[in-house]
């Protein structure tokens, strides 16, 4: 019996033709699947007309869409640094002696003039009053050889002395005079110094060191007391010198200070150093801060941003929002279920090239693509979701 003729032959035959279609088709659904699927929120894979004429849906989400506000539009610079007393005094001994007293210790708030440490007051007392004397004494002798010259000149006009004896006379006064004029001086100095065996606060502040106690022997420069005034300080921080065109002195520094992040503290541009530190390129700059409440300290670091310009009430959207044809730059504006194409006007640039300023074509509420999106063409149908 033939092949053909058997039994069955004839019906497997039918059945693998029809297992053949049906993975064709099963192929061809696939393809149509992955061709006509709608592409994931924000993809470039969606194919959108302009005209939505496919009728197919772009999906947004939240974050791919901007409300447009007005607000302060900046331009700023990272700023770090270290906090200094604004006021700071490292106080010497001006005189040589023993240490009498120190009335302070460090941490402890002292008023302007308050003494602070005395110096051996006794021994400059005595030296003032030895020094007073030898003058009184140089003084009587001063008005006994004017008394002299007097008499002696009086005796060579009548012819009963020589001028000789006028000569050596005037001599002598001048002398004297010489003599009690260095002896005024060295009172002089000795008053000085007794006045500055009393060391006396020039400012309100707080000690910040203590180098000696009573009984130390001192000689001029010794350090004695460190003081500081903690109502300001300074953030000595630094800029890239790219910036240094843009810096003015006045301009706003918003900090945030180590240990004190919940804390929110404004510093004013001071002080602008007039050259970069070698080999970094970075500007020195000082920026004041106001300590009223005392929560800083000398020795914290701070980070924070200098503002170099800005501009209150402005629009600003984000620059990948911005899009440029042959007529011009323009936004997708989402009205309903539309991106339709608006035209804006462009001011400037503002955060290092993050924000751009609109003038016109815009008003607040409106939203706007946020991204670049390229796929996505004025007058296509899209469908927010997430919201």
């Amino acid at each position: 019996m033939a092949a053909n003729d058997r039994p069955g032959a004839a019906d497997a035959a039918g059945r693998g033709r029809w297992a053949v279609w049906l993975v064709l088709i099963a192929i061809a659904a696939a393809a149509a699947f992955f061709i006509l699927r709608p592409a994931a929120p924000g993809s470039d894979d969606a194919v959108v007309p302009e005209d939505g004429a496919s009728g197919m849906v772009m999906q947004l989400l939240p974050s791919e869409l901007y409300t447009v506000a007005p607000g302060t539009l900046s331009d700023t610079v990272q700023v770090t640094g270290s906090l200094v007393p604004a006021r700071a005094l490292s106080i010497p001994a001006e005189v040589s002696g023993r240490i009498d007293s120190v009335k302070f210790r460090v941490g402890e708030q002292v008023a302007e003039g308050a003494e602070l440490a005395t110096i051996d007051v006794e021994t400059l007392r005595n030296r003032l009053e030895q020094s007073r004397a030898t003058a009184e004494a140089t003084r009587a002798q001063l008005v006994l050889a004017e008394a002299q010259l007097q008499r002696t000149t009086d005796l060579v006009r009548r012819g009963v002395s020589s001028t000789s004896a006028l000569e050596a006379e005037s001599a002598n006064l001048s002398q004297v005079e010489a003599n009690y004029t260095a002896l005024l001086r060295q009172v002089e100095t000795a008053e000085d110094e007794l006045s500055k065996a009393r060391i006396i606060a020039p400012f309100a502040g707080v000690i910040s060191a203590r180098s000696v106690d009573p009984g130390t022997y001192v000689t001029v420069g010794t350090e004695l007391l460190g003081l500081v005034d903690m109502t300001a300080l300074d953030l000595e921080g630094g800029v890239p010198a790219v910036h240094a065109p843009r810096l003015r002195v006045g301009q706003r520094v918003d900090l945030v200070v180590d240990g004190l992040s919940d804390h929110r503290f404004e510093g004013v541009i001071d002080r602008i150093a007039p050259v970069a530190v070698a080999g970094t390129r970075v500007l020195p700059v000082f920026a004041r801060i106001e300590n009223a409440d005392g929560l800083l300290k000398g020795g914290m670091f701070a980070s924070g941003t200098l503002v170099l310009a800005e501009s209150a009430d402005g629009i600003g959207i984000p620059a990948d929002a911005l899009r440029e044809d042959e007529d011009g730059s323009y936004v997708l504006k989402i009205t309903g279920d539309q991106a339709i194409r608006q035209s804006v006007e462009v001011v400037r640039s503002w955060n290092r090239g993050r924000l751009v300023e609109i003038s016109s074509g815009l008003a607040p509420g409106d939203t706007i693509v946020a991204l670049k999106m390229e796929r996505l063409q004025p007058g296509a149908t899209v469908s927010l979701v997430g919201r």
